[in-house]
């Protein structure tokens, strides 16, 4: 019970710092991947979870459509998961943040950018371009990470 409960606030509190001011401090990410790695008792599970998480955002990172935070954030809830719900928790976080930046693109009124990026990527055949944005309109994604993997982690998505 009291793993659940730090768990749960330790991806709340990253949550609501990427909602509040779009960065997740590493120092929360740490943590997490402390705890996580203590409470799989340092065992071979924790660390895979971690690796699975990273490496789910780590090409997103590289290609600039995510940031460094989210990418540790998934790497420090996968120790709390292990390898297989790291994999459900981050493609289910992934999915929603997807539907996220839909949203805010819709009421942000970016869509028509959004739309020709993506029509020029699809007639180039290389990955869409990510401008520099406000920080307003920087999809939050420790917001879905953390519902995915809080999900994954109470068995939601097994």
């Amino acid at each position: 019970m009291v793993e659940a409960v730090f768990f749960v606030t330790g991806v709340a509190g990253a949550a609501l710092s990427d909602v509040r001011g779009r960065r997740v401090a590493n120092e929360l990410s740490l943590a997490i991947l402390a705890g996580g790695l203590l409470s799989q008792g340092l065992s071979i599970d924790g660390i895979l979870g971690a690796l699975v998480g990273l490496a789910l955002l780590l090409p997103a990172f590289a290609a600039r459509w995510v940031g460094g935070g989210d990418v540790k954030l998934l790497a420090a809830c996968g120790a709390w998961l292990g390898p297989a719900h790291a994999l459900l928790g981050g493609l289910t976080g992934i999915a929603l943040g997807g539907a996220l930046a839909i949203t805010m693109a819709i009421v942000g009124g970016v869509s028509r950018e959004v739309g020709s990026n993506v029509i020029a990527a699809l007639v180039t055949r290389s990955a869409p371009a990510a401008p520099r944005r406000s920080r307003a309109l920087v999809v939050p994604l420790a917001l879905p990470l953390g519902l995915g993997c809080t999900l994954a982690y109470f068995g939601v998505l097994s």
